[in-house]
């Protein structure tokens, strides 16, 4: 008995000996897990190289509209140097004019008219100034309704009609209309009032035709008429120079 005891712990002992090694893995399930990891890091892979190619579109487009973007602001730069220079051709056009209309009225050779231009929140405004040493030697800026009462308004406004008449663009055609124009001009400076539009007609080429109970207005047309009421009716007739007051 003593030597079959011995046999069979011997043989427990070998079966717990196989049980404590350690189970070796099973090469295909290891060779699927392999696939699998390969398929999936070329799917990894693949999506690494489309991002990236994305990437390089969306930087190429974003340099191209920067480059967009830096013509687009040359030409604003452009743009509003060109308004500028035009905006500074213009009021100098119109200063000139409305000066030499002043100068030529009046009869005072120290008066002029300047235009201020300032940019109040991105717009251009501008001011109108009458400038006048008023015989003494200090230059003084005044509003033009302060200057020299209505008369100094209303040459300054006809002044400017006929300035930006001819410097619109395109070209306006056609007549000038006025009313009642140098209404407010005092009876001494009616005559150069009368003058300035001949001239100015004569200049431009243009035709004018006005409204007016100023008989120095009505003589300096080439045809004038006489329109009078009676008894509710409006009777018209050609204005003789005789009846000039």
């Amino acid at each position: 008995m003593g030597s079959d005891q011995g046999m069979s712990e011997h043989k427990s002992n070998g079966a717990a000996g196989a049980q404590d090694r350690p189970a070796w893995p099973d090469l295909a399930n290891l060779d699927m897990a392999l696939t699998e990891l390969r398929a999936r890091y070329n799917r990894r892979l693949g999506e690494q190289d489309a991002v990236l190619r994305k990437q390089a579109q969306i930087l190429d487009r974003l340099e191209s509209k920067r480059g967009e973007i830096d013509k687009l602001q040359q030409v604003k730069i452009l743009l509003q140097e060109s308004s500028a220079f035009a905006r500074e051709q213009a009021r100098r056009q119109i200063e000139t004019m409305v000066t030499n209309a002043l100068q030529f009225i009046f009869g005072n050779d120290d008066m002029e008219f300047r235009v201020q231009i300032e940019e109040v929140r991105g717009r251009a405004e501008g001011e109108f100034l009458v400038v006048s040493t008023y015989g003494g030697e200090i230059p003084v800026q005044t509003r033009p309704q302060d200057a020299r009462g209505g008369g100094v308004v209303d040459v300054i406004s006809l002044a400017l009609r006929a300035a930006l008449l001819q410097a619109n663009r395109p070209a306006l055609d056609g007549p000038m209309i006025l009313d009642e124009p140098g209404k407010h001009v005092s009876e001494e400076y009616s005559r150069p009032v009368a003058e300035f539009l001949k001239q100015l007609s004569t200049a431009f080429g243009r035709q004018i035709i006005m409204v007016t109970h100023n008989q120095h207005l009505a003589n300096t047309g080439d045809t004038s008429y006489i329109v009078e009421m009676r008894s509710g009716k409006s009777y018209v007739r050609v204005f003789q120079g005789v009846e000039q007051a």
